[in-house]
């Protein structure tokens, strides 16, 4: 008789952990869930960012975003470097 009590006490003992750690990791899950949700978010706005018009750079022909350009006088460049060499002769 004290064996099945032993077994069956410790079966509630397993019960109960397992139901503490399931909601436990219930409320870990609304967690992801809300970060996925911002992460997304933050990926729209990435997503839009990288939709930015694109130009050549006039030395050496690569295309990079307007706003990290280097101007010089009427052209854009993609680097200092390319800056200092000047505009690709034709």
């Amino acid at each position: 008789m004290g064996r099945i009590f032993f077994f069956v006490i410790l079966g509630v003992a397993i019960w109960v952990a397992w139901s503490i750690s399931r909601r436990n990791s219930q409320l870990s899950n609304e967690e992801r869930e809300e970060l996925s949700r911002l992460r997304e978010k933050e990926g729209v706005k990435k997503r839009s960012h990288a939709m930015e018009a694109m130009v050549q750079c006039a030395h050496c022909g690569v295309y990079f975003p307007r706003q990290d350009g280097v101007r010089r006088g009427e052209y854009l460049y993609c680097s200092a470097r390319c800056r200092d060499k000047g505009p690709k002769a034709s």
